[in-house]
Parts: structure tokens; sequence; C-alpha cells
């Protein structure tokens, strides 16, 4: 669907132009068109309820009517259905039933009269944003030399700030590193709503070679649990 172009190249004994290029386009319309589109996308945080409106319309002289609507979500969906001209224009109201809890997908089908497009499928999908903020979420560490004399302890030293996007209620129940020679330390001056991580490496037990490593945090907000990671990466000489 859309515009087309085809080009078609006419070859000629004219000395002076032997060839030409011969262009035509149009556009080619769809039966029946879905605006703004058929497919929903879902962005928020939990909680959040979103709403979405489709106009569905025929673009031919023929009757359009919708007998049925059914999804294959109905546990994360309601969706209302509008008759705007009969037989002609509807529209189709889709919400997020009681709020977005998890990111999902799935259909909604509408059936026509039509009978070159007896089914409508309509794509809808979610994504449920991190309420935890992780700046900057991937720590480098860069080439460190331990073979050097003194090696610099501020090379060593990284930190990252955890903050929550929706409230000023947050907590740090655990931080895990993924290998013993990671150290990880917590501290805020703006308690429920802001914490820096200091991630130190243990220059003593550095293992050689290329290294990529993680920072687990378990947070919590209200009565809910989250977490975040930091990704840990550097080579050792």
């Amino acid at each position: 669907m859309g515009a087309t172009r085809q080009n078609a190249i006419i070859y000629s004994n004219d000395p002076e132009q032997p060839t030409i290029t011969v262009s035509i386009g149009g556009m080619i319309k769809p039966f029946i068109s879905v605006e703004p589109g058929p497919r929903v996308l879902f962005s928020g945080f939990y909680g959040d309820n979103l709403e979405q409106m489709l106009r569905i319309a025929s673009n031919t002289d023929e009757p359009l009517g919708i007998t049925g609507v059914s999804s294959t979500i109905d546990d994360k969906i309601e969706y209302t259905l509008k008759t705007e001209k009969q037989d002609k224009e509807y529209t189709l109201a889709i919400k997020t039933r009681g709020g977005i809890k998890e990111t999902f997908r799935g259909t909604i089908s509408l059936k026509t009269t039509a009978p070159k497009k007896p089914e409508i499928q309509v794509q809808v999908m979610a994504n449920l944003k991190k309420e935890v903020k992780v700046t900057p979420e991937y720590l480098y560490f860069g080439i460190i030399d331990t073979g050097k004399g003194t090696l610099d302890e501020t090379r060593l030293t990284r930190t990252a700030v955890i903050s929550h996007q929706q409230s000023a209620d947050l907590t740090l129940k655990k931080i895990e590193t993924s290998k013993e020679w990671i150290a990880a330390e917590a501290r805020t001056d703006q308690t429920g709503k802001e914490y820096t991580v200091t991630i130190t490496l243990k220059k003593d037990a550095l293992p050689k070679g290329k290294f990529r490593e993680t920072v687990s945090i378990q947070t919590q907000c209200g009565k809910r649990d989250d977490s975040a990671t930091i990704i840990v990466e550097g080579k050792v000489l």
C-alpha cells in the first residue's frame, strides 16, 4: 500500500537521444483504512492508564459493516467499537485494563462484511518503562596495567547514580557483584530519591585479561520490588 513508481527505458535509433526514460506512478489505497495505523504501542510506567483511538473507514463505495471484535489479550486491554457513519466509518477505543502492569503484545481482530477484506488485524504492544534509573548503566575501566610500579587508585573506582522516575520512596535493599574482586557501596544525600553507588576493583585480586562483569542492585519503592544492573568492563595487563 502507498505510493508506487515504475520506470521504463525506450531505446531508439535517434542519434541525438537514443534512450528515453518513462516513469509512471500512482497511489495504491487499501480497501479499508486504519488510522493512525494498524499497530498500537503503549509505553508507560507501572499503573499508567493508557488509551489509543483508531479510525476505521471504507475507501470504496461498498458498505462496510463490522460484525465482531475479539482479542488475544482480553486480560490486558479493553476496547469499545463505535459507529461514526453507518456502513462507512467506525472508531475503536483501546485502553489498558486497570493500568499497565507488564510488557505484553497481542492482536485485536475485527470481522467485516467486506468481501475483499473480511478481517482486519490490529497489533497491540505495550512497553513497561523501568522506574529505577541507573546513570550510567555501563562503566568502563579501560586498560589496567598492574605491572607498573604504582597504580593510580582513582583508576579503579567508578560511580553510578540510582534514582526512581516516579516516586520519592526508593530504598536500596541489596547490592551484589558477580566477582569477589569487585566491591560496591551505596550512599545517599537524598534519602528515598537518589543513591550513589561506588564500584571499586580490588587491585591485588584482579585477574589478567578482559573482563565484563555485573553489579546487581535490588530496590524497593512502596511495596514494589525492582532491580537494576550495572555493567563493569575493562582489561587487565
